[in-house]
């Protein structure tokens, strides 16, 4: 079952590809959220400190594809109550950091 709420949270934690934006990650979270962000954020962490643990590290692929599609595999498995839309953020996310 997809979780509307902490896949729109990742997204606006990410924030718009390809846009530098100032404002915290929190705060984008609670804007979105409110008091809500308060339980989310934390496992938005969670999860991207999960991601950066796993061994081998998937910025050790062979290419961004590579990466890219790794990132997204383990996602699908790791958090499947993330929607297309979420997992596509933390996968460009993740690549863009690690290029």
């Amino acid at each position: 079952m997809i979780d509307e709420e902490l896949s729109r949270a990742v997204v606006s934690f990410l924030g718009p590809p390809g846009v530098l934006d100032a404002t915290e990650p929190e705060r984008r979270v609670a804007v979105l959220l409110g008091d809500r962000a308060f339980d989310v954020v934390p496992r938005i962490r969670a999860m991207l400190a999960e991601l950066d643990a796993v061994t081998p590290p998937f910025w050790n692929s062979g290419n961004l594809q590579d990466m890219g599609h790794n990132v997204e595999r383990w996602l699908r498995t790791s958090y499947p109550e993330l929607d297309d839309q979420a997992v596509t953020a933390v996968a460009n996310s993740y690549t863009f950091n690690h290029k």
